[in-house]
């Protein structure tokens, strides 16, 4: 053969292998077919390895000790588990963590109930000690807990902690999980061990320790959760005088709306129209809240547990509240605003809706700061009108009949619109939340709650 010809043949041989190459690389590299994609693959084993958002935002102790088991607690950075990283966290004193009678499942760190979940911030006339956490305290805690963008947040509970009602650990639980939803965390990235740490006990797991767990801290920050601040979970005072207002104007929105007071008629004052039990003691708070059920059945030191959805339903048509004196039963399906002393006790209630029954965001609100906060505020508007009212006369202007002058208390109804001395909205009364989007909106990044693949190159 010519070496002219050998040439061609070559040239036919390195065109004939070139298409092949291609052929080879659309079919198993940047083809519309994926076969053998680097990011195609990574994407499905992160599908293989996410599944802690697939569950629901109650789960049980199982649920949870397969998690371990797959080494998804407290998964060190850059490990393929810490793509679904479990933060365990125990919402408690420091004292109910450590002691003895109570203790903690091995691996869970402590959220203080007493030193970082509550905040004194000032909303409209006054400051309230029991508010929502600033944004920085936030990142305090989270940075603490090694939480980052792919965690899911397991939120338990000391065991014996269902004794007394007015201190139990489980408000403290629901509040925490409240708290996490407002700073912008999804529901599938919050979770609560139903029963807490009781229930892990029960079921026979590892033992419960005293020993706190070692954990790596993050560089993340709420401002970095791409959904941003969600308040249309948290109702403001500013928000509550507007719509108590136009409800006792326009009865009609009741249809759609209704305001559960979660400690009952126990309480001598409440807001009017607040749905609330006829019952004095704190049975009926559970009650109310419907978590009657106890992981230890018939003990009622045990921890309580929250119902599955077929059984909550079933007794919010059965059990009748207190409606000005006439039986009420609560919807699943009405906006609903929580209330109660300091929104400690109404937060199982906002833990029903939004995690058991899933209501769309913006269904189920709580009023942050609730009847202390309210009275404390209508206290400095009232006393500024007529400085020797008596403290009965405030709380009845502020609660019962705020669409009348108690008796002996003259002047016009400060409480109403335009007499305020701040109206709802002046910006004054809304400051937490102005603040919080403030502080959201400090980052750039906008990556927080989702997991993505390697960048794929070269195609």
């Amino acid at each position: 053969m010519s070496e002219k010809n050998m040439k061609k043949s070559r040239g036919r041989l390195f065109t004939l292998l070139g298409a092949a190459a291609l052929t080879a690389l659309t079919m198993w590299g940047c083809g519309t077919d994926g076969y053998n994609d680097p990011e195609a693959a990574s994407r499905a084993e992160l599908d293989a390895i996410v599944t802690t958002t697939k569950a629901p935002a109650i789960i049980d102790a199982q649920t949870l000790k397969s998690w371990v088991d797959q080494g998804k607690l407290n998964a060190t950075a850059g490990s393929l588990m810490s793509k679904d990283r479990v933060a365990l966290v125990s919402v408690t004193t420091m004292a109910n963590y450590t002691t003895a009678s109570k203790l903690h499942i091995p691996g869970s760190a402590l959220f203080d109930s007493g030193t970082e979940l509550y905040a004194t911030r000032e909303e409209g006339l006054g400051s309230v000690g029991s508010m929502v956490p600033t944004g920085a305290q936030m990142d305090t805690v989270i940075k603490k807990l090694g939480i980052d963008e792919n965690t899911t947040i397991v939120l338990t509970l000391p065991k014996k902690s269902g004794a007394n009602a007015a201190v139990s650990s489980h408000y403290q639980v629901s509040r925490a999980f409240w708290t996490f939803r407002y700073w912008g965390f999804d529901r599938n990235r919050i979770k609560i061990l139903n029963g807490g740490d009781e229930a892990w006990e029960t079921a026979g797991y590892t033992a419960l320790t005293k020993t706190a767990p070692t954990i790596t801290p993050s560089a993340y920050s709420v401002a970095k959760n791409k959904a941003g601040l969600k308040d249309v979970l948290r109702f403001s005072l500013s928000e509550l005088l507007e719509r108590v207002d136009a409800f006792i104007t326009s009865p009609n929105l009741l249809n759609g709306w209704q305001m559960v007071e979660a400690r009952g008629d126990g309480t001598g004052t409440y807001i009017t129209n607040a749905l609330r039990t006829a019952a004095t003691d704190a049975s009926a708070v559970d009650a109310l809240m419907f978590v009657t059920d106890r992981v230890v059945a018939g003990d009622t030191t045990s921890n309580r547990l929250y119902p599955a959805k077929d059984v909550l339903l079933q007794r919010m048509n059965t059990l009748a509240l207190n409606n000005a004196g006439t039986n009420a039963f609560l919807s699943p399906s009405k906006k609903t605003i929580v209330m109660c002393g300091s929104a400690i006790s109404a937060s199982p209630s906002f833990v029903l809706y939004d995690a058991v029954l899933g209501v769309p965001e913006g269904d189920i609100m709580m009023y942050d700061g609730s009847s202390s906060q309210w009275a404390g505020y209508s206290n400095a508007r009232i006393t500024a009108v007529n400085p020797t009212a008596t403290a009965g006369q405030i709380e009845a202007w502020a609660f019962d009949t705020r669409v009348q002058n108690p008796a002996g208390l003259t002047g016009s109804n400060q409480l109403l619109s335009g007499y305020a001395l701040y109206a709802p909205s002046n910006p004054l009364m809304n400051q937490i939340e102005n603040f919080d989007k403030a502080y959201m909106s400090t980052s750039s990044a906008t990556t927080g709650g989702a997991v993505t693949g390697s960048a794929g190159g070269g195609c």
